[in-house]
Order: C-alpha cells, then structure tokens, then sequence
C-alpha cells in the first residue's frame, strides 16, 4: 500500500508520522502521480480522493472515488476482488 498527496515530500512525511500510518505516503507536488491516475480536480488542481487496488500484474482491480465517506475507502480496498498473480 502506498498513499500520494500533492504536498511536498516533508509535509507528506510530517502528516505520515502525525498518523502513525502504516505505509508510505508519497509527496506529488509536481503531479506526475496523480496525472497518470486521472485524479485531480481539471479547474482546480486538487486531487480527488481515490483508493486504487492493483495486481503485482499491475492491473487495476479496484478503483474507488469518493470525497466524503473516507471509511468506504477502507472497506472496499479490503474486500477488493483478490486475483491469482500470473
């Protein structure tokens, strides 16, 4: 599991270590990530907020939008369909 924020890499590290998240959370102030993904806001450059569960295939098993039931987003990352890695 990795997280990406649009912040800089230490405000990323600072809001991690405020968490005690388990995982990394990379800074993407540049936006290169969150182009690739097609998550930020087109007029506002903000990113969207997405769960993303890929294969080690690298296949999309999962995407999940929404701004506002943030336990959703753990819900569904968990019970994303599980897929045999080829």
């Amino acid at each position: 599991m990795v997280g990406v924020s649009k912040d800089r890499q230490e405000v990323s590290d600072r809001f991690r270590e405020s968490l005690g998240l388990p995982y990394p959370l990379v800074g993407d102030p540049g936006g290169g990530i969150l182009r690739a993904y097609k998550v930020k806001w087109p007029l506002i450059g903000v990113a969207q907020r997405v769960t993303y569960v890929v294969a080690r295939s690298r296949k999309v098993r999962l995407a999940f939008h929404s701004e506002l039931d943030i336990e959703a987003h753990m819900t569904k990352a968990r019970g994303a369909p599980a897929a045999p890695e080829a």
